[in-house]
C-alpha cells in the first residue's frame, strides 16, 4: 500500500507532555491514522542530550494510541553548515536517537541551506559535503531502526531577502540528492505547500518537479498555497493569508495545487508505506480541522487507487 496513514502534526507544546498528550487523544478521536511529533517544545533534549524523564512521558502518551508515527527534527538543524558543523551533527544524531526512544520511524529533516554567495561560489562542495554527512547520519538512523526523510523547503523570509538559499527548493534537486547519496535509510518528504511556492519562486513546473522526486516520496506534507512570493510587507501571518502569500500551509482550495493532477502524478511512482502528515497554521485549524483531514484522506485514497 503506498500510504498506510494519515494524520496532523502536533505542533510544539510548550514543555507540557500532557498539552502533547491531550494533543494525541484528540487526533485518534477524529481518526487519523499518523501523527507527526515535533522534536522541540517538550524539553526532550536540552543541550543535544536526552532528558530521560521527559521522553519517557512522552513515550508513555505516543503508546496510548495505536498511529503510526513520525517526528519532525528542528529546522535549524543545517548540513551543509561548516561554521557549525559539529553542532548540527550532534543535534542531528540525537534526534535519530530521540525518534528510536520514543517510537517515531521517520524523521524529517530539511535540506542543507547557505548564503547565495557560497552557494555561487562552491556549490559542488557544499553538495559534496553535505553528501557525506547526511551518508554517515543515515548510518546512525538506520542502525536506531530510523528512516530521515529529507523536506524541500519553501522560500522562507530568508530566501526571500536574499540572505539564504538551498537547492531542495526545487525538488528535482533534491531528487539528485538523494540518489547520489544512495542510502536505504533515506527517503524524500515532499511537502506540497513547499513545492508550490518553489514553483512560483523559480519558475519551474510544479507537477513536473514532484514527479522527478516521486520514487523517494515515502512522507508527505499535505497542505495547499498559491505560490505567490510573500514579496510585499506584511505584519502577520494573517496578512499573508489574506493576500494569498507566502508559507501559507492552507487547505486544499484556498491554494493553487491541483491535487486531484498531483495524485495522478505521484501515485505511480512513489514508494510505499507512505505517511501523509497534514500541516495548517492554527487558524485554519480552528474551523477547517475535519474538512482537511477528510480531504488529506480523500487524496490518500487517490494515491492508493482506490478512487479515481
Amino acid at each position: 500500500m503506498r500510504v498506510i496513514a494519515t494524520g496532523f502534526n502536533t505542533g510544539e507544546a510548550e514543555g507540557s507532555v500532557a498539552t502533547f498528550a491531550e494533543r494525541l487523544e484528540h487526533l485518534a478521536q477524529i481518526g487519523c491514522t499518523g501523527a507527526e511529533v515535533s522534536a522541540t517544545g517538550m524539553d526532550l533534549v536540552v543541550a543535544c542530550r536526552l532528558i530521560p524523564h521527559q521522553v519517557a512521558a512522552a513515550r508513555a502518551a505516543m503508546q496510548r494510541h495505536p498511529l503510526a508515527y513520525s517526528m519532525h527534527a528542528p529546522i535549524a538543524i543545517n548540513l551543509m553548515d561548516r561554521a557549525h558543523a559539529d553542532l548540527h551533527r550532534r543535534a542531528a544524531f540525537v534526534s535519530m536517537d530521540l525518534a528510536a526512544e520514543i517510537g517515531a520511524q521517520v524523521v524529517v529533516l530539511h535540506p542543507g541551506r547557505c548564503h547565495p554567495r557560497d552557494w555561487l561560489g562552491g556549490r559542488d562542495s557544499l553538495l559534496s559535503y553535505e553528501r557525506d554527512e547526511l551518508s554517515r547520519l543515515a548510518d546512525h538512523a538506520a542502525a536506531q531502526g530510523v528512516t530521515i526523510a529529507y523536506e524541500n523547503i519553501s522560500p522562507n523570509d530568508r530566501v526571500i531577502a536574499g540572505e539564504e538559499t538551498s537547492y531542495s527548493l526545487d525538488p528535482a534537486a533534491l531528487a539528485r540528492q538523494i540518489a547520489a547519496v544512495a542510502h536505504p535509510a533515506l527517503i524524500a518528504c515532499l511537502d506540497i505547500s513547499h513545492a508550490q511556492q518553489g514553483a512560483g519562486l523559480l519558475g519551474f513546473d510544479m507537477l513536473t518537479a514532484c514527479a522527478a522526486l516521486a520514487p523517494h516520496v515515502g512522507h508527505i506534507h499535505y497542505s495547499d498555497s498559491t505560490g505567490i512570493p510573500a514579496t510585499i510587507a506584511t505584519k502577520s501571518q494573517g496578512e499573508r493569508h489574506f493576500f494569498g502569500v507566502g508559507d501559507m500551509h492552507a487547505p486544499p482550495g484556498m491554494g493553487a495545487v491541483d491535487f486531484a493532477a498531483l495524485a495522478a502524478t505521484l501515485a505511480p511512482l512513489m514508494r510505499d508505506d507512505t505517511r501523509i502528515v497534514i500541516e495548517v497554521k492554527r487558524n485554519f485549524k480552528a474551523h477547517a480541522e475535519a474538512a482537511t483531514l477528510a480531504a488529506a484522506q480523500a487524496f490518500a485514497a487517490r494515491l492508493n487507487g482506490d478512487i479515481q
